[in-house]
Formats: structure tokens, C-alpha cells, sequence
């Protein structure tokens, strides 16, 4: 087995640039490359934000915004461009669909969500950088401006400001997999902080904010146990250019009440990108930290201390959340945890300003693991065993 990062012109700086490209030698698991020609953008331009397009029953489609020239004020150099990624029987072909945009797009974010006009399924792609959160909806392989129309998909973020940095969606479902909530964080350039929970139930939609002191640049949902146990709450981690990493505590309940500080997450400069998953296979999520410090730290939840202050916030331990660290060959600025090499086991992958860094965990320690995991349940098991004999002699 063999992976190989390939990594070229960076897109930004070169007329015919291409991205970087993964490929996965093994023979039940291939991932090609698939190279893009940049050819419609010049040596001037800089690419500001990159997102998937996921599509029904088709291919993905990569939405690049960029800017061109140096006069980034100028409101005619900002652009939105679509590559429609297209099978065919002689391999692959890129399908280009550029169109202008009025101001810069900082941020983008895909979104599967019903049509409350028509009552179907679409994908809209939001996008941070005007006055106003922009919407565009997908419509025959083109993307067409539904910003004014935004609460037809998205009630909740009708009047949201466009200077979003982060976002994040979680989708709660009851026991007969109802959509019962759905939860929207968005992080601002400014520092703040809205949420949004939308109960379907009710009808009733819930606006809360709170406010950082800097560049707001992750914001993640996430629950402690890697499967959510019944009746769990989710956390909300948020990182920020100047403070330290913060988790808010049970946040469907509490909201912005409960924050735990992640400790020493401020000394390797600020946090760039964030990533939650089990990386030590003991059924909790660790976080995971990118950093501009050439460094990623990987924490885990401090325990709590059962006491309550004066204004009801739970008491955090001295304990350290920092777990471990992994040295980078540069900053990071994306962070991703995925099953890339399909052993069922998430892969940590890492972009950085000099290129890819992937982590995964050695099968010889997964097997130490598991075995010593196994031994403890068996070692559990026998003693179980034992004390129910001694009761029956008794």
C-alpha cells in the first residue's frame, strides 16, 4: 500500500497552475487524480475560498471564488467559477462556468436543505464576504444569486450579516429519524458569534449570540462519545486568531453559558483550522488544532469537577487538555479527518502553506490496542463471573 501526495504550481500564482492531487495505490481502493487547468484565471488573481458542490446523481462540482488584479476594492474583479467534473467513456473532462460577483468571496459553505416553496430537496451554496449572507441555488448546472429568497431555505439566516468566516450545521433527528432540530453556528470576522437552533417541532427558531475578541476561524459541533449515547448533548468548539480554543458545553441547553478553556492552545501563534474525531479508538473524540505555529495539537476534553460556581457554570479541573502534538514542516490552514485509505480506520490530513501531511495510526498499534482492550473486557468478564458464583455459594 502506498500513498503519494502530489503537489504542483499552487493555483493562485500560475496562469496554467493545477491543485494538489492524492493519489491511494490498493486495488479495492483507488482515488485518481483528476488535474484542473486553471486557464480562465490570470497570474494575478488569488484564490479566496474553495468548496464542494455534492450533486444527486452526478459528479461533484469544485466552486473556486477569486479575485483579480491587485484592486481588491474594485467590486467588477471579484468571481465565482464552477468546474463540473463530467464522466465520460474516454475519462474525464472539466466543464467551466465563471460569472461575476459584487463583492469578495471570503468564505463559502454547502448546504443540502428542503425547498419550503416547493417542498424538495436542493443544495445552495452560501457565501460570507458582502453585506449580507449571499445564496445561490443550483439550476440546470449553473448557480443562480437566491439571496433575496433565502428563507425559503434557510428561514433562520434571513437577516445574518455577510461578513461570515465559519460555519457549521447539525441536524438532530428523533427516534424515527425526523428531522426534529437543526443547529447553525456562524463565526464572524469581527469576533462574533451566532447560533441558531431551528426546531421543526415547534416551529420556534432560537437566536443567540456571544462575542470573541478576534478573527473567529473554526467553529465545529460535536458530541463527547465518538456514537452519541441517548439524551446526549452536542459541544461547540471555537477557535479564534487571538484566544485560546473554547468549548461551550451542551450548547442545545446552555448555549453560550458553559465554556470550557482549552489551555496552551494559544502558545504556538493562533489556531487556523479545527477537526474533531476518536484518534485513540477509546470511544471519545479528541480535538484537533491546526496551528500558524507549525504545529497541531490534538486535546481532549478536561474532565469536570462536580461544583458549581455562583452563576451555575460548571468548575473545570487544572487538568491539561493538551493530549499530544504533531510538528508540521510549515502553518497549517486546513485540517480534515476522513477515512481516506478506506481500512476503516480516519486518516488525519493537513494542508499546509508548503504542502500535505497525513497521519494514520500503524495497524501493529491499532492491534496492541484492541488486544489490550480485549484483554480488560475479558479480565471484566471473569470477575463478574466470580462474584456471582461466591453469591450462589453463599
Amino acid at each position: 500500500m502506498e500513498v503519494t501526495a502530489h503537489l504542483n504550481q499552487r493555483p493562485a500564482s500560475k496562469k496554467n497552475g493545477r491543485g494538489a492531487s492524492i493519489e491511494y495505490s490498493q486495488t479495492n481502493c483507488e482515488c485518481k487524480t483528476i488535474p484542473i487547468n486553471f486557464s480562465q484565471i490570470q497570474n494575478s488573481c488569488r484564490i479566496l475560498s474553495i468548496e464542494i458542490l455534492p450533486k444527486f446523481n452526478s459528479p461533484p462540482s469544485i466552486i473556486f471564488g477569486y479575485v483579480k488584479g491587485t484592486n481588491s476594492d474594485d467590486s467588477s474583479s471579484f468571481h465565482l467559477d464552477r468546474y463540473q467534473m463530467s464522466t465520460i467513456d474516454q475519462g474525464q473532462k472539466v466543464i467551466s462556468h465563471p460569472c461575476v460577483l459584487q463583492f469578495p468571496p471570503k468564505f463559502m459553505k454547502t448546504i443540502t436543505t428542503k425547498n419550503l416553496s416547493t417542498n424538495e430537496m436542493e443544495t445552495i451554496l452560501l457565501i460570507g464576504g458582502g453585506e449580507r449572507l449571499a445564496c445561490f441555488a443550483d439550476r440546470s448546472e449553473r448557480l443562480i444569486d437566491a439571496t433575496k429568497s433565502i428563507e425559503i431555505y434557510l428561514p433562520e439566516l434571513k437577516n445574518l450579516a455577510g461578513n461570515v468566516s465559519s460555519m457549521d450545521i447539525l441536524l438532530i433527528s428523533d427516534e424515527t429519524q425526523k428531522m426534529k432540530q437543526r443547529l447553525i453556528i456562524c463565526g464572524h470576522s469581527n469576533g462574533f458569534l451566532n447560533l441558531t437552533i431551528n426546531d421543526f417541532q415547534t416551529g420556534e427558531i432560537i437566536h443567540r449570540s456571544n462575542e470573541h475578541d478576534s478573527f473567529i476561524s473554526s467553529v465545529r459541533f460535536f458530541y463527547h462519545n465518538y456514537k452519541p449515547i441517548e439524551g446526549e448533548e452536542p459541544n461547540l468548539l471555537v477557535t479564534s486568531a487571538l484566544e485560546q480554543a473554547v468549548v461551550y458545553r451542551d450548547v442545545l441547553s446552555t448555549h453560550f453559558l458553559d465554556p470550557v478553556v482549552l489551555a496552551t492552545t494559544d502558545t504556538r501563534d493562533c489556531v487556523t483550522s479545527s477537526c474533531i474525531v476518536d484518534i485513540d479508538l477509546d470511544g471519545k473524540n479528541e480535538i484537533l488544532l491546526g496551528t500558524y505555529g507549525d504545529t497541531c495539537f490534538i486535546c481532549r476534553l478536561p474532565s469536570v469537577v462536580e461544583q458549581q460556581s455562583p452563576k451555575g457554570l460548571s468548575l473545570i479541573s487544572e487538568e491539561s487538555p493538551l493530549y499530544r502534538t504533531l510538528t508540521l514542516a510549515a502553518s497549517a490552514y486546513s485540517l480534515v479527518c476522513v477515512d481516506f485509505t478506506n481500512d476503516g480506520l480516519d486518516e488525519i490530513i493537513i494542508a499546509t502553506t508548503k504542502g500535505l501531511h497525513i497521519h494514520q495510526l500503524g495497524l501493529d498499534e491499532v492491534m496492541y490496542i484492541l488486544n489490550n482492550r480485549m484483554e480488560i473486557k475479558k479480565q471484566l468478564s471473569l470477575t463478574k463471573t466470580n462474584e456471582k458464583n461466591l453469591s450462589l455459594i453463599s
